[in-house]
């Protein structure tokens, strides 16, 4: 019995004698390895000067590059830049910093940057950049024991693009971001890209009014007084996405320009509606205009937007013109013709009675009386006549129409005496109307005889070389319908074959 608690005791004992030494070896070998590679770090930036490049006077230093581009943020037609956010990997061998003691890689904090060499790298482009500080500074060091150093940053960088807006919005832009040695010269450094997937995130980007087409590496080398240096260049061709401009500017401006003809179908008296559409749509289109300046760059050139915002404008314009065209033609140059016209019309048939009279009088002083009377009665018939021609439209427009006064003394019956002026027939042969004297003579002097062939011959040469300076020609004021439907024709017509051309020019 007390032999077998011996031998649990015995048993519990050595358990723990295990037990310990594991965790002693385990604690030991914790200390030995970070003291080995507290030892390995203290011993590599003992005595290092970050002042010389690593194999100083021998064959330059090779630097690779690789980038993940995180998110392009925005692409300024105004500025000509683009903001890109991406990860930047440098990496090269520094002998000085090569170890054997431990077979691991040694990723440091990253203040050790600040005691190592690094490539004098910048951004030739660049306009404003900035690295991450957030929680700490975004950057890497990390070792690996054949001396190679792997330096990483995560940085915000906005870099000039600049861009041919000829045929904005229609356009395709190529930005770079070129990556070159400031001090260094390629007898010092060379650079590289580092295999052909060097550059990586492309084609999980989404921006808002681009597609990128092409990504394209370059490595070359520029030359500048003082040397030649190695220069990186990454470029990646974007198209610009047209959806947005056809409904926020072609749509609107399209619309605009179709409403501007709705006024050819008002009629030509409603001067408030005609003017009011036309000055709204006139206006409406220069706002657009300012509005798309305003996101533009103040270039010399004409943009593709410029061209069709400013066709439609010229035709909105048109249409505007076009009214005022109507309006003269109506209001203006036809009154005005009408009363000149009547002006004299008025004043030769006021003459014509009295040189009637003094006619006859001096031929027969017997019948002058009553031939007085009989032309003041054609006077005041010619006058109702008159009246009669001045017809009121629909919209209370009084309306003339044309008016051949040829005043031709017509042949009457073998009956007639040619000295009663009423068997004399008046005719206005344009207006279509007659107005006849009654046939039978209500006087008593018709046995007076004249030489009735010898009278009238005179009387009508006389009265047509009168009524040939006379002869009216008022214009027809229904013209202006005309206009309008031939308005309604052209606009759209020549408006449609605009846009043909400018989508057949600028797409292809």
């Amino acid at each position: 019995m007390l032999g077998l608690q011996e031998d649990k005791l015995c048993g519990i004992i050595s358990a723990l004698a295990a037990l310990s030494f594991v965790c002693f070896a385990q604690s030991t070998s914790e200390k030995t390895g970070i003291s080995v590679a507290k030892r390995t770090v203290d011993k590599l930036l003992k005595g290092y000067d970050i002042r010389l490049r690593p194999d100083f006077g021998g064959p330059p230093v090779v630097v690779g590059m690789s980038i993940n581009i995180a998110s392009i943020d925005s692409i300024s037609e105004v500025n000509m830049d683009y903001t890109i956010t991406m990860y930047f990997q440098q990496s090269w061998r520094d002998k000085r910093l090569a170890y054997t003691e431990m077979e691991l890689n040694l990723t440091l904090d990253n203040r050790v940057a600040d005691q190592l060499w690094l490539p004098d790298t910048y951004f030739l482009n660049d306009k404003k950049s900035f690295l991450h500080g957030v929680t700490v500074k975004n950057r890497m060091i990390r070792l690996h024991p054949d001396g190679t150093v792997l330096y990483g940053l995560r940085i915000t960088t906005t870099a000039a693009c600049m861009m041919d807006l000829r045929r904005y919005p229609l356009d395709e832009q190529n930005c770079t971001l070129e990556i070159e040695s400031y001090g260094y010269t390629t007898d010092d450094i060379v650079f590289f890209w580092q295999g052909d997937n060097a550059v990586t995130g492309v084609d999980k980007l989404e921006l808002p009014q681009f597609s990128i087409m092409t990504l394209r590496l370059v490595s070359r080398e520029v030359k500048f007084t003082t040397g030649s240096y190695p220069r990186l260049s990454l470029s990646f061709r974007i198209k610009r996405n047209i959806g947005y401009f056809i409904l926020q500017t072609y749509m609107p401006s399209i619309l605009i320009t179709i409403l501007s003809w709705v006024s050819f179908w008002i009629n030509y008296d409603a001067s408030a509606a005609r003017v009011a559409l036309g000055v709204t749509t006139v206006l409406t289109m220069t706002t657009i205009n300012t509005h798309l300046r305003e996101t533009l760059p103040k270039i010399p050139y004409v943009k593709a937007i410029d061209v069709y915002l400013m066709g439609c404008f010229v035709f909105v314009f048109l249409a505007l013109l076009e009214y005022a065209f109507v309006n003269y033609v109506f209001f203006g140059r036809g009154p005005q013709q009408q009363k000149k016209y009547s002006e004299r019309f008025n004043k030769a048939n006021n003459e014509r009675p009295r040189y009637e009279e003094k006619r006859m009088r001096e031929q027969d002083p017997l019948t002058a009386p009553f031939q007085s009377n009989t032309l003041r009665s054609y006077a005041q018939r010619r006058n109702l006549y008159m009246e009669e021609q001045r017809k009121v439209d629909a919209y209370g427009n009084i309306l003339l129409t044309t008016l051949d006064m040829n005043n031709e003394v017509m042949p009457s019956d073998g009956g007639s005496s040619v000295g009663d002026s009423r068997h004399s027939v008046m005719s206005f042969e344009s207006s279509g109307v007659q107005f006849r004297k009654p046939m039978a003579s209500r006087d008593g002097y018709s046995h007076h005889s004249l030489d009735r062939a010898t009278m009238r011959s005179r009387a009508n040469c006389r009265l047509r070389r009168r009524s040939s300076k006379l002869k009216l020609k008022i214009p027809n004021l229904a013209d202006v319908s005309t206009i309008d439907k031939w308005s309604r024709v052209i606009f759209p017509i020549t408006f449609g074959f605009f846009n043909l051309i400018y989508w057949l020019y600028y797409v292809n």
